[in-house]
């Protein structure tokens, strides 16, 4: 017989994992369908939108979704992108003003020599985080947050 103790365990364990199946799930999806959602192909590089609507398709079909629920699905999905989008273009501005205080904050840390130095280490992330955008599908004006992320020194 297995004592309350396990139970409690296994109880903990299906509950994390059920959490980490749903984010995985939840992540995928919104990078599939809701980041990859742009049908201009001079951003996204060519068949990026039949592979992503491949994985749609292969979700639906796992969940075994019938058309009309594909189509609530999709709806869904496109309410998601949108909300996300005006999310981005409110707190875009924000971000930028962060990222440009914390940059004056550390180069008055910084004597001469040093700033020079930061200054062109910025400008050579910066130019890096352009290019990475644009061959993801994004550019300045569609209002990355993400664009600094995993990149230091500020």
């Amino acid at each position: 017989m297995i004592g309350p103790s396990i139970k409690a365990k296994l109880l903990v364990f299906a509950i994390f994992f059920t959490g980490i199946a749903s984010g995985i799930l939840i992540a995928n999806f919104y990078t599939t369908r809701v980041m990859t959602s742009s049908p201009d192909t001079t951003t996204n590089p060519p068949g990026r939108e039949q592979k992503v609507q491949r994985d749609i398709n292969k979700f639906y079909d796992y969940l075994g979704l019938d058309q009309a629920q594909r189509e609530k699905m999709h709806k869904i999905g496109e309410e998601t992108r949108h909300e996300f989008q005006e999310l981005q273009k409110e707190t875009q501005p924000r971000f930028e003003a962060i990222r440009e205080e914390s940059r004056t904050k550390i180069r008055a840390v910084l004597n001469d020599e040093q700033r020079a130095k930061y200054d062109e280490f910025r400008r050579k992330m910066d130019e890096r985080r352009k290019n990475r955008d644009t061959n993801k599908g994004f550019n300045k004006n569609d209002g990355n947050p993400g664009g600094d992320r995993g990149q230091r020194p500020n």
